[in-house]
């Protein structure tokens, strides 16, 4: 788990990573920080079809904070590393069911990681044996047992014009 959690330092504030650096300014500083694609990782992709994937989160135990979304479109990073997603984007809550919908995705194989961070201090918390005390989850809702979720239990095929996803939020 502590892999997973740890993405979302690095979305918003672009700690440790190359690619995530450049959204730092406008994660803080917006609302909504605009769909980022990942230059190395997207570079092979056909845009010829694109679709859009539309993401619920039903259970967000409040509407403080923040909300960190990384797209990968392979197991290589997933879900500690967002230097190696394909997009990452993220917004501050002003609602307890948010939507965010990622347009112009490449029809292919993904897995969607999310993370709540209640407080707005850019950092996961966790108790003082390290169980976190901020929300987090992934696409297709796998159990969350003494790790992180594995890219071929989160992963899904975008192949049509519109997906949705329901991603329902862990806290301990």
């Amino acid at each position: 788990m502590k892999s997973l959690l740890a993405l979302l330092p690095i979305i918003f504030l672009g700690a440790q990573t190359s690619f995530a650096e450049t959204q730092t300014a406008q994660a803080i500083t917006q609302d909504f920080m605009p769909l980022q694609f990942n230059q190395e990782t997207s570079a092979g992709c056909s845009w010829e079809n694109t679709g859009c994937i539309t993401i619920r989160i039903p259970n967000l135990r409040n509407a403080d904070g923040l909300l960190g979304v990384a797209l990968f479109s392979s197991d290589k990073g997933f879900p500690e590393n967002s230097d190696k997603a394909f997009a990452l984007t993220g917004m501050k809550l002003n609602q307890a069911k948010p939507e965010i919908v990622l347009k112009n995705i490449p029809y292919g194989t993904y897995a969607v990681c999310v993370l709540h961070d209640e407080n707005a201090n850019m950092e996961m918390d966790k108790n003082w044996i390290g169980i976190p005390k901020e929300g987090f989850g992934a696409s297709n809702n796998p159990k969350i047992s003494m790790g992180p979720p594995e890219f071929e239990e989160s992963n899904f095929v975008l192949d049509s014009q519109s997906m949705d996803l329901v991603i329902d939020i862990n806290y301990f």
